[in-house]
């Protein structure tokens, strides 16, 4: 097999990675209720085929499941976002729950091994008075729990994400609880790309975009440089939107007679770029949209 042939079959697995079928000749004894039943898993008591006396390797499957590390396991599913993260999420989203681990709960996994691998690894703290107080208690938190750290900062991407990708060729017009999960996902990404980062050295958080680019290209099936602007709006209004609730906090412990001042040189600028980069990234989107669909009933017309 050459390598064209190796690509073309990474690809057929990305498109359709789980393999469903079963022997519908093949009939199977439930130990649990006595019940005779074809496919994998019993009608009767959920059981799954196959399943006989407790072994030691029963006593391995129950002490790593703890962690998730079972069938449709966290290393599975962090497999899959790794190399297919689009199709994956795309599975998710619209309904196949059991092609992946539970999404918060491999957020929170992945950060408690964020924070072991922070410690081992002795990751300098932020001096005091790089930032303002509040902010700096806030920093300090995302270090302390970096599961839930990295989705409060994935969060300000959720709105952006929903109004410039409503008009993509798949998943169109996802909903917000679908982006919340969408959010969820790409949270594991960057916790990953965070722990590798410890190995590697800071340069390596310029994988986050290529991340978010790779993603979102098989989520929403824009083209290469359709991906590109959209990706780089979210990224520029989502940070935007970070940094006015910084500066939102800041702005309560500020003196009254300077806090007019803060608004006017600070916030103001802030509420322009972040809610005008994504409502002109939307309509744009829209309108091509609406131009691509025009062009395709006037070729079928004609």
């Amino acid at each position: 097999m050459n390598i064209k042939q190796r690509y073309n079959r990474f690809k057929a697995w990305q498109l359709k990675a789980f393999d469903w079928n079963f022997d519908e000749n093949e009939r199977h004894h439930c130990v649990c209720c006595d019940n005779d039943f074809v496919g994998n898993h019993c009608p009767h008591c959920s059981q799954r085929a196959g399943l006989g006396k407790v072994s030691w390797k029963s006593v391995l499957q129950s002490s790593i499941e703890v962690w998730g590390m079972n069938n449709r396991s966290l290393i599975y599913s962090l497999w899959q976002l790794m190399f297919r993260p689009g199709h994956f999420i795309s599975d998710y989203i619209n309904g196949k729950r059991q092609v992946s681990f539970p999404p918060v709960k491999m957020l929170i996994i992945m950060g408690v091994v964020s924070v072991v691998i922070d410690r081992l690894f002795a990751a300098p703290d932020m001096p005091h008075g790089a930032v303002k107080e509040g902010i700096n208690q806030y920093f300090a938190w995302l270090e302390a729990n970096p599961g839930w750290g990295w989705l409060s900062v994935s969060c300000f991407f959720l709105i952006p994400t929903w109004c410039v990708f409503r008009y993509a060729p798949r998943n169109t017009k996802h909903s917000l609880p679908q982006g919340f999960f969408i959010q969820v996902f790409m949270s594991v990404q960057v916790l990953i790309v965070d722990d590798i980062a410890d190995f590697f050295g800071d340069i390596f958080y310029i994988v986050i975009p290529m991340c978010y680019f790779y993603t979102y290209r098989q989520l929403f099936g824009y083209g290469i440089w359709g991906n590109v602007w959209r990706v780089a709006v979210i990224l520029v209004s989502g940070i935007m939107f970070a940094l006015l609730a910084m500066s939102l906090t800041d702005l309560l412990t500020i003196a009254s007679g300077t806090a007019s001042a803060f608004a006017k040189y600070y916030i103001t600028p802030l509420c322009i770029l972040s809610f005008g980069s994504m409502l002109v990234g939307t309509f744009i989107s829209k309108m091509l949209a609406r131009r691509k669909s025009e062009q395709t009933s006037t070729s079928e017309s004609a």
